[in-house]
């Protein structure tokens, strides 16, 4: 073999991988971040219009709740929690599923 052979040989068993796991994780985890990024900066727009429609019917929900059968402020804590925690859940969902 020439010593041209020799190094080209040796060089070829040093030769980088095909595939960087590490790099690939690195790219994967950015894009996985841009997104979530883009995900929650679409769902905002969604609780921001439900947090106003809930402050607008505010005044509607109010007489809703003192006509209906239950103790006045525990039914009303109860109804504005179960309220809170659909539209969280709503929203947690719009984001997830990406």
């Amino acid at each position: 073999m020439t010593p041209e052979k020799d190094l080209e040989a040796l060089f070829a068993l040093d030769a980088a991988p095909r595939r960087d796991p590490a790099f690939e994780a690195m790219i994967a985890k950015r894009i996985a971040r841009r997104r979530a990024v883009a995900a929650v900066g679409a769902a905002a727009p969604l609780a921001v219009a439900g947090g106003a429609l809930l402050w607008g019917l505010r005044p509607v929900w109010s007489g809703l709740v003192e006509g209906a059968v239950m103790p006045e402020p525990e039914g009303a804590v109860l109804a504005a929690a179960v309220l809170a925690l659909g539209s969280a859940l709503a929203v947690v969902r719009q984001v997830l599923r990406g």
